[in-house]
């Protein structure tokens, strides 16, 4: 039954958000604007879905930031992004894979807040992406990244790429680590929807420049053993 009604109401959102996300195309001429009042659209249907789904979030660490960052999260879920859009007060993008453009209504949604996506086969459009994520966050906009590049089925968190940092390397942002915890039991545990007790830890911000992390590989090291830390901390106290 909780599957049904969350399925009716997902379909119910996304034919009503079409309608609203039009209206903000028409009505906003700035497009950082458009892509915000998208987002806070987005972020009141994320809240009731995972509501509906029974998802229930424990939030530890600072939700707002005055100036655009980078979050760095490790990634276990699909969900993870539906996580933060729903738990961040302010609003932010993704810099995701180019195969998320093709899922149904999410890729819609994604490109209609202001998301970027890389097309990892091909480096000169990669680059271009890069240079387009550092143009958004001086424009304003936060970022999300998740740089172990996939999903991580195993405990722990895997390496982060350093490639992933350049973004905030080169718009000299400072960065957010952000450890999720137990997200995959909201599907790719069990291959099937489920009510799941997720934990997010969101850690101090970290200045690049006042830690002199002077390249990407080093911000890769140290923003990755802080969420591993963070990581082994949330799993003991489970």
């Amino acid at each position: 039954m909780r599957l049904i009604v969350a399925f009716l109401y997902f379909v119910g959102a996304m034919l009503y958000s079409y309608l609203v996300r039009l209206i903000h195309h028409l009505k906003y001429k700035d497009k950082k604007t458009e892509h915000d009042a998208n987002f806070y659209t987005l972020k009141k249907i994320a809240r009731k879905m995972l509501k509906l789904l029974g998802v229930k979030i424990d939030i530890q660490g600072c939700t707002i930031y005055d100036e655009p960052v980078v979050y760095i999260g490790n990634h276990r879920s699909n969900f993870d992004s539906l996580i933060m859009v729903a738990i961040m007060e302010k609003p932010l993008i993704f810099i995701g894979k180019s195969e998320i453009k093709k899922f149904p209504f999410i890729g819609k949604w994604f490109r209609d807040i202001g998301c970027l996506f890389l097309e990892r086969d091909d480096i000169k459009k990669s680059i271009e992406v890069i240079n387009q994520g550092i143009q958004r966050i001086e424009n304003g906009y936060s970022v999300v990244i998740f740089p172990e590049g996939r999903r991580t089925k195993e405990d722990g968190v895997e390496e982060f790429k350093p490639g992933s940092f350049k973004m905030a390397f080169k718009a000299n942002a400072r960065i957010v680590p952000v450890s999720f915890y137990n997200s995959e039991e909201c599907y790719e545990r069990f291959h099937s929807f489920r009510p799941a007790n997720v934990s997010i830890r969101i850690g101090e911000i970290v200045n690049p420049k006042a830690l002199e992390l002077n390249n990407t590989v080093q911000m890769a090291k140290y923003v990755h053993t802080v969420i591993a830390q963070i990581y082994e901390e949330q799993r003991i106290h489970q």
